[in-house]
């Protein structure tokens, strides 16, 4: 019996050495030799590029790269070569991403000269201010100008606006009495005309009636509501003729007009009441109906409150596609834990999560922990013991 230890010095991929044993006529292991494999180069060895490997991907073998736009080559060598230890050579070019010149923004100068210039590299910034009368919308600060436009790691810029400034519009009460040559936009004149002495407008409805009647032009506004919002005010308007005086004001840079409207002085007459309120909406007017006059809405219903309406929505719409319509987020109904959002009776109030009788661990968790235990996360099941002495809590529908 022989035994023979043989060293091969077999240079791996690793550099490491293996031993066979010769016992009893047999070699106690089978070795082979496999070409060292460098695979696909890791996406960050040159980046952003496409590969190619006409040859493969073994020991010896090369690969070329391409850059993948907007990046662009840098150096001139896009070629690699896998190398014994397995790994690809370092490369000798690389793929740098670079943002053209950044198109131009209405209403807006540049600022930054060398962002006239293209190639710029990913992160630089370019400054922009707006035109006077205009500014960058939805920022924290109202009517800022200046704003920024970074080079992104897709080599496109930012994206910036500048908008006009607008002015809010004269208080109801002036509705269809004056002209504006831009609307409420940055230098629109805003005119309101008055009748002289000798020419008032009288516009005489009494406040029960239906309709109004006046000897020259009459105008009256009604107000479309539902019994859903808090208390809420109402003017009502009358209109003014082209007359002797005029008052003319101006929408300044800052969104702030140059004065305000005041009432015809010789414009007198009553307004009819407001057309089309719910029967569940109380009208007050303290101060009788002339013109200028405020009157309140409240809802009879102490639990429920005013809103108005948008002019293209009605309260049918509203109660059927808006309020007894809602989503439900079954996912989270009867899971112990009491969402706000759930709690309602179209929702089943979460499937009893919100009330200590109702829920199965006995023990209400409101949902966030945030939400008001005596309001969204309040137990209105008005089947729950908590509620069964007679009094309901209000329910949201």
């Amino acid at each position: 019996m022989f035994e023979v230890l043989v060293d091969l010095n077999l240079r791996s991929q690793w550099d490491s050495v293996v031993t066979l044993t010769c016992a009893d006529g047999k070699w106690n292991k089978q070795v082979t030799c496999e070409p060292v494999d460098c695979g696909r180069p890791d996406k960050y060895h040159v980046h952003p590029a496409v590969f190619s490997f006409p040859e493969g991907t073994t020991y010896g073998s090369r690969c070329s790269f391409q850059c993948r736009p907007p990046a662009q080559l840098i150096g001139s060598n896009n070629v690699l070569t896998c190398l014994e230890d397995g790994m690809w050579s370092f490369p000798e070019a690389l793929c740098e991403l670079r943002c053209p010149a950044p198109p131009p923004v209405p209403h807006a100068v540049l600022q930054s000269k060398r962002c006239n210039a293209t190639g710029l590299k990913v992160g630089s910034f370019c400054k922009y201010k707006c035109l006077p009368g205009y500014h960058v919308p939805n920022t924290s600060k109202p009517r800022r100008r200046a704003f920024k436009r970074q080079c992104t790691e897709e080599g496109s810029w930012q994206e910036g606006a500048c908008v006009p400034v607008t002015c809010e519009a004269p208080p109801p009460v002036f509705h269809g009495s004056y002209q504006c040559t831009r609307a409420f936009q940055f230098n629109s004149d805003c005119r309101l005309s008055c009748p002289g002495p000798g020419r008032a407008v009288n516009v005489s409805t009494a406040p029960n009636a239906g309709t109004s009647t006046s000897s020259t032009s009459s105008s009256s506004s009604s107000s479309s509501s539902s019994s859903l919002g808090t208390n809420l005010t109402v003017r009502a308007s009358g209109r003014c003729q082209q007359g002797s005086t005029s008052t003319v004001i101006r929408c300044r840079k800052d969104g702030n007009w140059t004065g305000s409207f005041q009432l015809c002085p010789h414009v007198t007459g009553q307004c009819p009441l407001p057309q089309n309120l719910s029967p569940n909406i109380h009208l007050s007017c303290k101060n009788g109906y002339d013109i200028g006059v405020e009157c309140e809405l409240t809802c009879k219903d102490g639990n429920n409150n005013v809103v108005i309406l948008p002019s293209n929505m009605t309260t049918e719409h509203l109660m059927k596609d808006h309020w007894r319509n809602p989503p439900r987020v079954k996912p989270f109904m009867g899971d112990n834990y009491c969402d706000g959002i759930n709690n309602r009776a179209f929702c089943n109030y979460d499937g009893g999560d919100c009330c200590h009788s109702t829920v199965k661990t006995k023990k209400v968790i409101p949902f966030p922990m945030s939400c008001d235990v005596r309001d969204d996360c309040a137990c209105r099941d008005p089947r729950a013991q908590e509620n069964s002495g007679g009094h309901r809590r209000r329910s949201l529908g």
